[in-house]
């Protein structure tokens, strides 16, 4: 039976999200930062398995870092392949890393690109445009999220 050329570019794409995720996953396993998952996962999500995860600190030493965003894909339950996103501000402490705010109204994956600046965080991720599958996102926003109230505000 013979696929018609969108299925097949639509497997590519999905097979490259997926790719990306899992790379993602596999980064935040780096020395220093303790068990990101963990505490990702026991923060951000109280059911499903993480499929993927992300960590946006304000400063790529461990030692220097005093604020960062923390974003799980988690899957929910029951459902075909679908996840939810959950987001927090998380703050250094002198017990360790501790979820200061969830962060309310952030969308879309991949999430890239962070910048910090007076107590706010600017980061991209990719959504679906207009009359595009969930499965396919190829739109990039630009959000702002206040790193103490938690609220996402997109830009664009």
């Amino acid at each position: 039976m013979a696929r018609d050329q969108g299925t097949e570019d639509g497997m590519r794409i999905i097979g490259a999200m997926l790719a990306l995720l899992l790379a993602a996953k596999g980064a935040l396993a780096q020395e220093g930062w303790g068990n990101l998952d963990a505490l990702l996962l026991g923060n951000l999500s109280t059911t499903g398995s993480m499929e993927a995860s992300y960590w946006m600190p304000d400063s790529p030493d461990p030692a220097q870092a005093r604020v960062s965003l923390g974003i799980a894909y988690v899957h929910i339950p029951g459902s075909a392949g679908n996840v939810a996103l959950g987001a927090g501000v998380f703050r250094q402490t002198a017990q360790g890393w501790q979820l200061s705010t969830p962060v309310y109204n952030l969308f879309g994956h991949e999430p890239r690109a962070p910048q910090f600046q007076n107590g706010q965080l600017q980061l991209l991720t990719t959504m679906p445009g207009p009359g595009e599958p969930r499965c396919c996102p190829t739109q990039e926003a630009m959000w702002r999220i206040d790193l103490t109230t938690g609220q996402a505000q997109r830009l664009y």
